[in-house]
Formats: C-alpha cells, structure tokens, sequence
C-alpha cells in the first residue's frame, strides 16, 4: 500500500507522544493500523502491550478487522467504556456490583423518586429522558450530587430539586450495589487515584496507546488516559468534526494535547482522499468560520481527486416539494448509472426523514434507514398507528397489546390476564374479550369505557382525511403529553417527539380513509423487510459520521434546522455541517425551503459561509400544483 509523506510519518513513528491531526477522508484508521502492524513487526513490541482505544463497538470492530487482514493479534482494542469496566472487574470482580441496564428498572426508579419521595410531580408527568440525560452530563464531567452541577436550560425541575433527584437516585443505585454505563469511567478514574497497585499493573502492561476519535474525548476519558500513560500516547483526531459536546466531549483536548503532554509531535495528515476538489474547496470555506480553525495546528485540506461538480443549493417553496425533487434527482441519477446504494440523503433529525420515507415509497425507490428506527417504529407514531389498525380489524391483537394501556389507563397485569383468559376460553379477540369483564370494576371501568369510545369514534369517521384522525388522537388521548412525559415548551416545540408528530400528521394529510392509510403502512414495512442491499441510505448527520458516499443530499438548510433551535452553541452545528459535507464524495445537493411543517423558515446561516463555492438555484416547484 501506497503512503503519502505524513502517512508514512505517522507509521514511523513510534515512540513518544504524537498528535495526529487528521481530516475527513484521510485514511486515518488505516494509517493507525498499519502503524501498529509496524510496532509489532519491525520493532518487536508485544501486541499484549498495545492499547488502541476508540468510541464506539462499530469502530472497535472496524480496527479489529483491519488488523485481522494485517495479520496481528492480541493487541486490546477497546471503547473506553470496555476498558472502565475492566479496570473495575479485575479489582471488585464480577459480584460486587449488578450493571444496571434495563431502561424500565430506572423509568421505575426516577418516576418513585419524583412522585413519591420528592413529591414533584405524579408518576405520569416525570419527564424520564431529560433527567437521564442530566445525570448523564454530571457524570461525564465528573460531577458527584456534592459538587456544581451543569445545568441546560429550560429544566424541568427547579436546580435544587434536579440535584435532589441525583442524590436520591444514586443513594438508591449505593444502597442496591448498582453501577451503569455512565458511571464506568469515573470508578476507573477513582481506582487509579486510590489504588496505585492497579494502576501501576495497568500501567506496566499497556506501554503503548493509540486513542481514534480524540476530538471527542470527555474529561473523565482525558483523566484516565492521563493517569493510565503520559509517555507513548499517540491520539487521532479532527477539531472540525466534534459534534458530540451534548455527550461531554471537548475538542479543547485535542486542541491542547501538545501543552498537557510533554515532548509531543504534531503531525497533519490534511490530504483528503474521499472527496472531489469541488467538495474540499467548500469544507474548506466553511472550517475558516469555525474557530477550531484558527487554533496553531489547524492546516487545510486538500483534495487528491479532481474537480468533478460544484455542490448546488437548491430552493423549495416547502419541505413537500424538497422531498419531491430529491425523488426526482435519485431517478436521474440512477438513470446515470449510480446504484441506489451510492446515494446518501442527510438530516438533522429523524423528524424530516419521515416525509422522505413516504415519498421515496410513493415513487417506488428502494430506502433503508440507517442505524435508526423507520417513522412506523417510532413510540409514538406506532402508537398511532396501532389504535387505526385496531379500528380497522378488531381482531388485531397485537394492536390491541400495544396500545390497550397507552396512555397510563391503570389497566395492569391482572387486567390483561383476565383479557387473555376469556380470549381463550371464547375464541375472541383480545378488544372483544374486553367486553366480557365486569366495568362495574372501578379499577377497570374508565380505561376501557376510553378504549371503546376512541375506536368507535375512528370507526364511525373512518372514511375522513387522515391528518384529521391523528389530531382528534392526539387530543383526545393527550399524546403529546404521554410521549414526552409531560415535558414542553408553551407550544410544544421543544421535544424531538412533538416534531416527529407533527411530520406525521402532515404527512397523513393525503390519506382520505384508514383503510388506503393502513394499506400504506403494510407495504412500506413490507419494503423495509425487503433484503435487496441497493437502497438509498436514509441517516441523520450523527449517524452519518465515518461514512461516505458518492452522491449526498443534506436537505432542511434552514434556521432553527441546521443550526438547530435547541442547541445554542452555534459552532457545534456549524461542525455538524462540516461533517455532513464531507461525507460526500462526487456530488453534493443541498437544499432549504420557505415552510417546513407549514411554519415559515428562513436560510441556513450556515450557507453565506459557503455561498461562494457553490451553484444556487432558486424558487423550484415539482408538483406542478
């Protein structure tokens, strides 16, 4: 294999600590690989000796297979959750802690400390994922309920009760010898500082690390690779794709990795060999507007393709008509001659992709969604979904199932035994076994008298517009409530499942009974079972990082979109943008509209960085209409 001169370098060298700066496309994983192949075959270092640590379980087994085809072994490739929980079993064991991982245990857990000790709301209302998510800040920057917390905006509880939760939540986990994901890192962390046997052991055995993704890296991971080594670490990395600071990650270590370690060289590996010159040229643009940019070792990319298509910016009237024409270009495109499979359609969320997967469906183009749920397996849009196939087919059970206590009507276990039972014993549906329980039963009563009337009312309007259906559903049942665990702003925007909603229900405006509706939905996951690997990849610009592909779209260039209104630092989704643009390797669209969702958005602020680098087509309609 062919190296260029900072790849070589990079393989080269091996002793000492290094910073490897590495842009998209660079060939940095197999850079780091080929430079272990080089440890151990040139210069004799045990693999035992060599620690590689990365982020996630798919990047650990992309290392893993790379070094497989290199014919080395034994070398501890690691996420640094692996690792934590290694360094925690080799000195408590395997007994002394249970890892708590089912999520309905801690639902369970939060929902008793909000209602029932801390008397802040009634079960229904806890909103479950914002407080995860808040102990789950605290403890990536290393935060006990003793110290000061982070705090994000708009909390759902006051500061004194969130830290109260906290408290009470992890005296409960002490209390039943529970440990979680989130709190690996900082026991590893508290064993190297009090346990100087164990870390010298770790010490002795890992003489040299390699750490991927470095600009990510959290302050509870930049301590432990800190204490675990400060001679031989080499780390990789880009400042201009750090996108995960919602999970604690802080490009400020990468940034600052040459004056925290001694004796560091710096290396730039700025040659980009996914992308076309077109494409490099407004990266490029954009990274000067990022201050990671500016930083002493930032150099630019440069491109080793040739000039291919300038990106275009497309300009949509609405989020239909945007869906429409990508449609219509992926049929021109594979007219071309790309398979489907070349083709990457980007999102900010999961929300706009929902419109895609209708449209794509309608247009008979092959899609897969990519490392994520499709809009029918969404919570709460299957919730929906179930109570039209109910209404529908009352014999469905499995409908029935998911939704018979959805809400919370207080219908329990005994309940749906009872349910059950009489099904059985009648040869009867689930919903029509329902009728055979004494209502006279308080308990009972209320939840089933709502179950009737809601399906009675879809029957009776079964032939009305979809859209309207979902509406009464939502009221009626108070969904959005449900969903979001009580959480939201005055009008509700602020929650990723009151957005997946309302595109659900735009979406549901060109239905015009259940049954065309629930025919829809049956041959759409029909689609979505279908084997056939030439599918256009639906993914949002999270997911889509490390990949590449030929032709990309990133459509909803929009304020309050891409950037997006829920994160206020700007500079992590201008990074977000980068990313998106770099995944590309031919041709890049992009595309905004005037209205998405029927609510009026302006331009990506993001595009004036870019404007000069690419083609801009305004005001087009597809439709005709």
């Amino acid at each position: 294999m062919n190296f260029n001169k900072q790849q070589e370098e990079t393989i080269n060298t091996i002793e000492g600590n290094v910073a490897v700066i590495a842009t998209a496309g660079s060939g940095k994983t197999t850079v780091l690989t080929h430079r272990i192949k080089k440890m151990v075959e040139e210069h004799n270092i045990l693999p035992s000796s060599i620690l590689a640590i990365t982020f996630s379980k798919k990047a650990k087994e992309n290392i893993n297979e790379k070094l497989m085809e290199l014919n080395i072994s034994n070398v501890s490739v690691e996420t640094f959750h692996s690792f934590a929980l290694k360094i925690i079993s080799s000195v408590y064991g395997i007994k002394k802690f249970k890892i708590w991982t089912t999520p309905w245990e801690k639902e369970k857990t939060i929902k008793w400390i909000c209602s029932d000790s801390l008397l802040l709301c009634d079960s229904d209302n806890v909103p479950y994922n914002e407080i995860t998510s808040f102990i789950a800040l605290q403890k990536n920057n290393m935060k006990t309920p003793n110290d000061d917390l982070i705090y994000t905006p708009d909390p759902p509880f006051k500061e004194e009760d969130m830290k109260q939760i906290y408290k009470t939540y992890e005296e409960y986990k002490e209390i039943n010898s529970l440990i979680e994901f989130d709190d690996f890192l900082n026991m590893a962390n508290k064993i190297f500082d009090t346990d100087y046997y164990t870390l010298e052991k770790y010490r002795n055995i890992f003489q040299y690390i390699l750490v991927d993704e470095f600009q990510d890296i959290s302050i509870s991971q930049a301590l432990l690779l800190r204490k675990l080594n400060t001679k031989n670490t080499m780390i990789v990395g880009d400042p201009l794709q750090a996108i995960y600071s919602f999970r604690g990650g802080d490009s400020r270590f990468i940034l600052n990795f040459d004056t925290d370690y001694k004796d560091v060289k710096v290396i730039n590996l700025n040659t980009n060999y996914r992308c076309s010159k077109d494409i490099v040229f407004t990266a490029n643009k954009l990274a000067l507007s990022i201050p990671d940019s500016q930083h002493k070792n930032y150099v630019e990319s440069i491109s080793n393709k040739e000039n291919f298509q300038i990106p275009e910016l497309r300009h949509f009237p609405d989020d239909y008509e945007e869906c429409l024409w990508v449609a219509s270009k992926i049929g021109e495109l594979k007219f071309k001659g790309y398979d489907y499979n070349d083709i990457a359609i980007l999102a900010r969320t999961n929300a706009q992709l929902q419109k895609l997967e209708s449209t794509l469906h309608d247009e008979d183009i092959a899609f897969e969604i990519v490392d994520g749920k499709t809009f029918t397996e969404l919570p709460e849009i299957k919730l929906i979904i179930s109570y039209f196939k109910l209404a529908l087919n009352t014999n469905d059970n499995e409908s029935f199932s998911y939704l018979y206590n959805k809400p919370n009507r207080w219908l329990d276990k005994k309940f749906l035994k009872e349910v059950t039972d009489n099904s059985f014993k009648r040869n009867i549906s689930l919903y029509n076994s329902m009728f055979t329980i004494d209502r006279r039963n308080w308990r009972f009563k209320k939840g089933i008298d709502e179950i009737i009337e809601v399906i009675n009312y879809l029957q009776n309007n079964q032939n009305s517009n979809i859209s309207d259906l979902v509406r009464f559903l939502r009221n009626r049942l108070d969904i959005d409530k449900f969903v979001t665990k009580g959480k939201q702003s005055d009008d509700g925007s602020y929650i990723e499942q009151i957005d997946n909603l309302n595109s659900f229900e735009n979406i549901c405006s060109k239905y015009s009974s259940i049954k065309e509706f629930v025919s829809y939905i049956d041959e759409l996951n029909t689609e979505m079972e279908n084997k056939d690997n030439d599918k256009v990849k639906l993914l949002t610009i999270h997911k889509s990082k490390g990949m590449e592909y030929p032709v990309v779209f990133i459509i909803g260039c929009n304020e309050e979109i891409l950037p997006h209104y829920k994160n206020e630092n700007v500079d992590d989704e201008r990074r977000l943008f980068y990313v998106a643009i770099t995944r590309a390797e031919k041709e890049l669209y992009l595309s905004y509209v005037d209205l998405y969702n029927g609510q009026t958005k302006l331009i990506s602020s993001f595009i004036k960085d870019v404007e000069n680098t690419i083609k801009i087509i305004k005001n087009e309609k597809i439709s005709g209409e």
